[in-house]
C-alpha cells in the first residue's frame, strides 16, 4: 500500500536490490527551499535512499532566491528571453545565496539526518568545469549572459572517490571556469552530471507533480518514450521551465542515462514512491 507513510517494505525490496549501488542524480529546483516543511520531508527519503545502498548525488538551483536578495539588496535583475543576465554583482549573490545559504542548509540538514555529505563549502564544484557562456544572438538580439558557465566535463573521480567513501554530493548551480566560478543552470548540472556516472535514474524534483499535457489534465503524463517527450517540445505543449527541463532529460537519456523522472517535491514520499513503486507518483520518461 502506498500513502503518505511511502511503499510498504515488501512493496520497495526488489526495486532497493535492484538499484543498490547504482548512481540516483536527484535536482531540487530552488523554490522547494522556500518552505521548511518541504525540504524537511525531502531530506528523510534522500537519507531512506542513503541507507538501502543506493548512491544519490544531489543538485539544487536558488532562483527565486537569488531575484529576492538581489531585489534586498538593489542589484539588477537583468532577464533576456526568460534567461538571467550574470553581472559580477549577481555572481557574488549567488555565491552567497546559492552555494552559501542554499547548499550550507541542505547539507546541514543531511548530516543531521546520518548522511555525510561533500558541499559547496568543501569545494564540491570544482568537479564541474565550465566555459564561461560566448555572447549568442537569440531572435535577433545579441545577448552576453555574463558570467554564465555551460558544463564542457564533469570530474568523475571526485564523485566516485565521495560515494566510495560514504558521501554524498550536494551541488549548487554553480560551476568553475578558467577564472573563477560562475553561474551554471542546475537541470544541466544535473544532466550532465547523471551521464558522466551512467546513472541508473535523473530525478528532477519541482513543485509540478510532473509533465502535464494541458493545464487542466487531472494528473501528470506518467510515462513517455524520448520520441513523444520531443513531440511534446515541438508542438510548443510544454513551455518555460518544464520544456528546459524535458531537453535537458533528452540529453541525458541519449548520453546513456537508464532512466529520467519528473515528479513533485511537494507531495509527501515522492521519491521513494517513484523509485520503489510499479505505479509510480509522476512522469517516468525511458528510451523510445
Amino acid at each position: 500500500m502506498v500513502g503518505d507513510l511511502g511503499p510498504s517494505l515488501s512493496e520497495a525490496a526488489p526495486y532497493i536490490q535492484s538499484f543498490r549501488d547504482q548512481f540516483v542524480v536527484i535536482k531540487l529546483g530552488g523554490e522547494l527551499f522556500d518552505q521548511g516543511s518541504t525540504l524537511e520531508r525531502i531530506v528523510p527519503q534522500v537519507a531512506t535512499l542513503y541507507r538501502c545502498g543506493l548512491r544519490p548525488v544531489l543538485v539544487h538551483g536558488g532562483g527565486k532566491q537569488i531575484d529576492e536578495r538581489c531585489a534586498k539588496e538593489a542589484v539588477a535583475i537583468e532577464k533576456r528571453h526568460g534567461r538571467r543576465i550574470t553581472s559580477p554583482a549577481v555572481l557574488e549573490i549567488v555565491l552567497e545565496v546559492v552555494g552559501g545559504d542554499i547548499n550550507g542548509r541542505f547539507c546541514q540538514l543531511l548530516e543531521e539526518a546520518g548522511v555525510p555529505t561533500h558541499g559547496f563549502a568543501a569545494g564540491v564544484a570544482e568537479a564541474i568545469h565550465c566555459r564561461r557562456r560566448p555572447p549568442v544572438e537569440i531572435e535577433g538580439e545579441q545577448v552576453d549572459f555574463g558570467e554564465v558557465g555551460d558544463v564542457l566535463e564533469v570530474h568523475t573521480e571526485t564523485l566516485v572517490r565521495d560515494s566510495d567513501g560514504g558521501k554524498v554530493p550536494v551541488f549548487p548551480s554553480i560551476g568553475m571556469g578558467e577564472n573563477g566560478p560562475l553561474n551554471v543552470n542546475a537541470d544541466s548540472i544535473a544532466s550532465k552530471i547523471a551521464v558522466a556516472l551512467r546513472a541508473q535514474k535523473l530525478v528532477m524534483l519541482s513543485r509540478v507533480a510532473g509533465v502535464m499535457e494541458d493545464l487542466n489534465a487531472d494528473g501528470p503524463i506518467s510515462q513517455l518514450t524520448t520520441v513523444e517527450a520531443r513531440e511534446l517540445i515541438d508542438e510548443g505543449i510544454v513551455e518555460g521551465g518544464m520544456r528546459a527541463k524535458l531537453e535537458e532529460a533528452l540529453s541525458a537519456l541519449t548520453g546513456a542515462v537508464a532512466e529520467v523522472h519528473v515528479i513533485s517535491g511537494v507531495q509527501p514520499q515522492t521519491l521513494l514512491r517513484e523509485i520503489f513503486t510499479d505505479e509510480g507518483c509522476g512522469t517516468w520518461i525511458r528510451r523510445a
